[in-house]
């Protein structure tokens, strides 16, 4: 029951957001928050798309000037990302914590051209007018990319194992899928110390997921002849 939404918020006093404009190459993806002492504690995975050494120094360097938080910590380091822990500094938050008493459910929260998107489930449509209502009462914008019912059809949804994801993300900043194709799937098991065979089930059932939840409808090339 219910819906599914991708909505996308833009302010820019929301958490982290002068970090994403100043660093256009990396995508932020919200872990989870937490309040010690009055101050709001958020971790943040980092995933870059250049040189690890230049895109850190210049991912620093922005959440060292972001007004919108304080005392950034690099807490983790891993092959596909790092994780930061940093204090939010701004009263604004992407997804309010007074929408959990309408029953929403967060699945992601990744960065997304100056802004975030907020993929999450409704239990009906009062939930979604009181998100809207509440956002544009501090001025973000609001604006649903997708929307559908649940309970009509999950096709579009994909929920990613944490196998799944560490691989697909693996696989992506490896170079696997260039061409010429510039790691293998020994490499990659190499990597993970696994099987090649389990390497290749992660990839299948992860790239089946993302091409359900991307394609149009359900209509099959014979049909769109």
């Amino acid at each position: 029951m219910g819906f599914t939404a991708a909505i996308r918020l833009v302010h820019d006093d929301l958490p982290l957001v002068p970090t994403i404009e100043r660093c256009p190459g990396v995508t932020l993806r919200l872990e989870y928050g937490t309040t010690i002492d009055g101050r709001r504690l958020q971790f943040v995975s980092v995933f870059g798309d250049g040189d690890g050494d230049e895109t850190g120094a210049e991912l620093e360097d922005a959440l060292a000037a972001d007004p919108t938080v304080s005392d950034p910590t690099r807490v983790a380091a891993f092959e596909n990302r790092d994780v930061y822990r940093v204090v939010v500094e701004t009263e604004l938050e992407i997804v309010p914590d007074h929408c959990v008493e309408y029953g929403m459910f967060v699945f992601s929260v990744t960065s997304d051209a100056g802004g975030w998107v907020a993929r999450i489930h409704l239990p009906d449509r009062d939930a979604l007018s009181a998100f809207r209502e509440r956002s544009r009462e501090r001025g973000i914008s609001f604006r649903v990319t997708q929307l559908y019912d649940s309970a009509v059809s999950d096709e579009q949804a994909y929920f990613l194992t944490e196998r799944q994801y560490e691989i697909l993300t693996m696989a992506y900043y490896a170079d696997y899928f260039a061409v010429p194709r510039k790691t293998t799937q020994d490499d990659l098991a190499d990597r993970l110390e696994v099987s090649d065979s389990a390497v290749s089930q992660r990839l299948r059932r992860a790239i089946s997921e993302l091409i359900a939840a991307t394609l149009e409808n359900d209509r099959t090339p014979v049909e769109r002849g």
